[in-house]
């Protein structure tokens, strides 16, 4: 009796074992891999493909821009045929209007300049040959104005004063010559004073187109008196001055060639279009020599050699 009531618990025993081995369906569980809940079986295929989480355009955004244009070479200048060149230029250089066009030429800051014949030359000198002229522009450029009606002719300045704007020192000196050709003893009987206000003095040397002074006239036209006194009619004045590595330069003198027409009427001023190495030299190098004569500071020391007139470097 014992032995099978054991026989009995052992079956019970061993059922109870075996209903924690298996499910209550008699299917195997698989097993445990996660934490997470245990989803109930549907009898469903289960989607094990991974979900694409790529936005659908990744690529960098264009942060790419249009070409920029590139930036135009600078003509500097001051004045009403600076201005004249600047705006023919248009569009293929960038003009600026100043006082120190020579300097910036000098440095590099400005591809070309318009320039007196003195400054050019003195660039030229100082910049160790960096620069050429590519073309004259002007012949003359100055008068004596007044306020005012008591200035008749050249001789009506004896005994006066006559107040020249700073940085004229190559006009002034030019004035200076053409007075002591008329007799004029400067210092003496003809004085010259530099002023900063010089445009509102009188009498006073100043540009034919008087810094556009209504209430200054010009009372002589210092071209006709240097025709008188060398008989030359060429006055060198204003020129194109270029650095030698500046691209364009011939197309720049094309375009002052045009502006000239509208300096005509300007009192003491005359067009005097002019390029090509040889007829450039021809045409300055004795006026360069009559300045280095008068004062050799405003050439910048010495009468420039013939690459002064060849505007590519070799």
């Amino acid at each position: 009796m014992k032995k099978a009531l054991a026989l009995m618990l052992a079956l019970v025993w061993i059922l109870a074992l075996g209903g924690c081995v298996t499910g209550g369906s008699g299917e195997t569980l698989p097993p445990e891999t996660g934490g997470g809940t245990q989803k109930e079986d549907t009898g469903k295929p289960v989607d094990t493909a991974v979900p694409d989480t790529t936005p659908e355009d990744t690529a960098p955004p264009d942060t790419q821009t249009e070409d920029t244009a590139p930036e135009l070479p600078v003509l500097a200048g001051f004045g009403p045929v600076a201005e004249a060149v600047g705006q023919a230029a248009a569009g293929s250089w960038t003009f600026v209007n100043t006082a120190d066009a020579a300097k910036q030429l000098s440095d590099g800051a400005a591809g070309a300049a318009i320039l007196s014949v003195g400054e050019a030359a003195r660039v030229y000198n100082e910049a160790d040959g960096a620069v050429a002229v590519a073309a004259l522009l002007t012949s003359g450029g100055w008068v004596i104005a007044e306020q005012g009606e008591t200035i008749r002719d050249i001789f009506s300045l004896a005994g006066k004063t006559v107040y020249v704007p700073a940085g004229a020192a190559e006009a002034a000196a030019v004035f200076g010559y053409i007075a002591e050709e008329y007799g004029f003893e400067m210092g003496s009987t003809l004085k010259l004073e530099e002023s900063q206000d010089a445009r509102s003095r009188t009498p006073a040397l100043l540009p034919g187109d008087l810094y556009g002074n209504s209430t200054q006239r010009a009372a002589i036209d210092l071209l006709a008196e240097w025709k008188d006194v060398t008989g030359q009619s060429l006055w060198p004045g204003l020129c194109l001055a270029v650095r030698k590595d500046a691209e364009g330069a011939e197309a720049l003198a094309g375009a002052a060639k045009k502006a000239l027409e509208g300096i005509k009427g300007t009192p003491g001023t005359e067009p005097a279009y002019m390029t090509g190495a040889e007829p450039l030299r021809e045409g300055l190098r004795s006026y360069l020599s009559l300045l280095y004569r008068l004062d050799p500071k405003i050439i910048g020391g010495y009468i420039p050699d013939d690459g002064f007139y060849t505007l590519q470097n070799t």
